[in-house]
């Protein structure tokens, strides 16, 4: 259990754009612990949908309702996956789809296997 939130703690700290830039894996394990706390309402080592939407308002920095690929903090794909209209913005509908995307064992909880890929 513990490996298996470790892993979701470095996916989602990726895919939240921090800084990983520490000198140590300690230091980085402890500003990735710090950021999925936050992000883990119930802090079972998985993403539910309500935690996932809940991301989508953390990461609209702007409060625009929408995504542009410097808020988005996945990799390019994963933007391009969201963005179905390629309109170069991701809307709250655009990314609660993109869950469904990403959900490959369709259970609303995203875990570290299935964020693999898109970061």
């Amino acid at each position: 259990m513990l490996k298996t939130r470790s892993l979701v703690f470095v996916a989602l700290a990726l895919t939240f754009g921090i800084n990983v830039g520490c000198d140590d894996n300690d230091d980085v394990e402890d500003v990735i612990d710090d950021r999925i706390d936050d992000l883990d309402i119930d802090d079972d080592a998985v993403i539910t949908r309500v935690e996932w939407n809940n991301a989508f308002v953390v990461l609209d920095v702007d409060d625009d309702q929408v995504l542009v690929f410097n808020e988005f903090r996945f990799n390019g794909t994963a933007f391009d996956l969201a963005d179905v209209n390629a309109d170069g913005f991701v809307t709250a509908a655009e990314w609660d789809n993109l869950m469904d995307d990403i959900d490959v064992s369709a259970d609303d909880l995203l875990d570290e296997i299935e964020f693999d890929p898109y970061l």
